[in-house]
């Protein structure tokens, strides 16, 4: 899993154990079931992926994978950490934004929004710009600390397609793709990754501006409206909800609404006027 940073705290036992294994095709007694999803009443998650993996997710610290004969790593990689990560976060309790988060000086910011909405293309132009990348896709959002929200980093690394890279002047020679047949690459910004939790400064909303409608930042002030937001851009909700976990959910995304600032960013969906609308983001963030 080269993705991950090796550990370099003290010895102790792991968090989460990841282990190749059996895997059933079937669960009984369900409370949930997709076209890939399974989620039975002992909270058993089976997320199963015909050409790649089978991933089993009995409780907040094991995860089981049956591979596929010839699945490609990358692939099998993408899904245990995308949608099982997304999984255990709502097992373990911390709040899975669906946003790519940085830092800013000394916060946290978070750029939340649905598939397409440039979560990863916006993470590089900022990471570009000298700051540095905490998670992308799956932001984990711990709420418990009496200080305020804080982002928990997860590994450093983007998935970008070819035109977001050439739009950051970045060289795709070399890069592995994230899944086979995809022109969507792994990369990784150079420089240290932080690993320490960092508090969360602000949430951005992103938004595509039509063709005659200005781009800009308004801030939410409604706090019904802001942990709507939040509820709508949560990663894999229909797993919650199978969890019984919309009570912890509403915690979180409330105690979010109450000390984050959460902006909605209007822009348009190209690169013309990106510097401009970073240097905003900047300037919102710093005050």
């Amino acid at each position: 899993m080269p993705e991950l940073v090796p550990w370099a705290g003290e010895d102790r036992d792991p968090d989460i154990s990841i282990r190749l294994g059996a895997v059933p095709c079937q669960l009984d007694d369900l409370v949930h079931q997709g076209p890939f999803l399974q989620i039975d009443t002992r909270g058993f998650c089976l997320l199963i992926l015909e050409d790649v993996a089978s991933y089993l997710v009995p409780d907040e610290s094991t995860v089981i994978v049956a591979t596929r004969p010839d699945a490609p790593a990358a692939d099998i990689r993408l899904f245990l950490l995308g949608s099982v990560l997304g999984f255990l976060c709502h097992k373990r309790g911390p709040f899975p934004l669906h946003a790519s988060c940085l830092a800013i000086d000394d916060g946290a910011v978070a750029f939340s929004g649905p598939s397409g909405a440039g979560k990863s293309t916006t993470a590089i132009h900022f990471a570009r710009r000298g700051h540095r990348l905490l998670t992308d896709d799956i932001c984990a959002i711990d709420v418990a600390p009496s200080d305020g929200p804080r982002v928990l980093p997860t590994f450093p690394r983007t998935k970008l397609w070819r035109d977001s890279m050439d739009s950051a002047d970045l060289n795709g020679e070399g890069l592995d793709r994230i899944r086979s047949g995809r022109d969507k690459y792994d990369y990784r910004p150079p420089g240290v990754f932080l690993t320490d939790p960092v508090p969360l400064r602000a949430v951005f909303l992103l938004e595509k501006a039509e063709p005659d409608q200005l781009d800009g930042i308004v801030r939410l002030t409604h706090p019904v409206k802001i942990i709507s937001a939040l509820s709508a851009e949560t990663y894999r909700p229909q797993a919650a909800t199978a969890l019984g976990r919309e009570r912890a959910l509403f915690t979180a995304q409330a105690k979010i609404a109450a000390s984050v600032p959460v902006y909605r960013l209007t822009r348009p969906y190209d690169f013309a006027r990106m510097d401009a609308w970073m240097e905003a983001v900047e300037a919102t963030v710093r005050g």
